[in-house]
């Protein structure tokens, strides 16, 4: 086996596709603000960040072509369709259900209380809609990204240990890059992309503040891991993940974080939510599903 077929050489070159998709659009963003100009006035980091997500999408659809890894089965899409809705409603009802159990004790125990005002305004049908559909696309997504094609391509190399243990600490730390930079569209030079960039590693300034809300994603991330492995497909994946996502989203809307107190220290200070308690519980979930197995057909191919 050759370096660059080494399953520390697939990692990196995923780890890669996001780092150089983000260097091709902090260069690329100033000229492509400059050439539509003309149609419209885009602001810079909104091109930035487009840039970025399309750049992702192309490096990672060149790996698994180069690779030949651009197959149902590793991308865990190999399920008939039926099949497979089923096992991703089945997968988003856990996920809502699972979630919705983590959350509430933190009412009870007044680390966070409910947000008048904006139920008042919003209303909880339309922002539960809203929170459905974002947890879907996010996990479509990101699932495919990483327990689809990275774990896949990992686990199709014999390297289980580091598809369910590296791939989520990947997983953790994309969830903290922030938004990227706003630079005035008079002030914008052929460098300025860089200032966008650099806004994109803004929630990495203060690591110990975002420590336990790392560790709470890393779980989620495990647990997906776990559960792609133990049912072979991102069916799934996707619902639990989507499920989720939905019930974080609407929970940020229609609640605030309570005043500090005793048990603020389950959700620590990253988004109220994120931390602890939620590490523990997703901890438990990962004890679970943990199923020793043998060699898979994926990893024998």
């Amino acid at each position: 086996m050759s370096a660059r077929d080494s399953p520390a050489w697939t990692f990196l070159a995923f780890l890669f596709a996001l780092l150089g998709a983000m260097l091709l659009a902090a260069v690329a963003s100033p000229w492509v603000m400059w050439l539509l100009a003309p149609l419209h006035a885009f602001p810079l980091h909104r091109i930035f960040s487009r840039l970025t997500m399309l750049g992702v999408i192309g490096f990672t659809v060149w790996l698994l072509m180069r690779h030949g890894l651009a197959q149902r089965e590793l991308l865990g899409y190999q399920r008939p369709p039926r099949v497979f809705l089923l096992r991703l409603l089945a997968g988003l009802a856990v996920g809502l259900v699972l979630m919705s159990i983590a959350v509430i004790p933190l009412f009870l125990l007044h680390v966070r209380e409910w947000n008048a005002a904006r139920l008042a305004t919003a209303g909880i049908l339309p922002v539960a809609l809203k929170g459905l559909g974002s947890g879907l696309l996010v996990a479509l997504i990101e699932e495919t990204f990483f327990r689809g094609a990275m774990q896949g391509a990992l686990m199709r190399q014999g390297a289980r240990s580091m598809a369910l243990f590296a791939v989520p600490a990947f997983y953790a730390a994309v969830h903290f890059l922030g938004r990227a930079e706003s630079v005035p569209a008079e002030q914008v030079d052929a460098l300025s992309g860089f200032i966008a960039l650099g806004g994109f590693f803004s929630g990495f300034a203060e690591p110990l503040r975002i420590l336990d809300a790392f560790v709470a994603l890393y779980a989620v991330g495990l647990l997906l891991a776990l559960v792609r492995r133990r049912f072979g497909d991102l069916a799934g994946c996707i619902g639990l993940h989507a499920g989720f996502v939905a019930v974080i989203t609407v929970f940020r809307k229609i609640s605030v974080a309570a005043a500090p107190g005793e048990w603020s220290f389950l959700v620590g200070g990253f988004d109220g939510l994120l931390g602890l308690w939620l590490a523990l519980l997703t901890s438990l979930l990962c004890v679970a599903v943990w199923r020793p197995d043998p060699v898979s057909r994926m990893e024998r191919a």
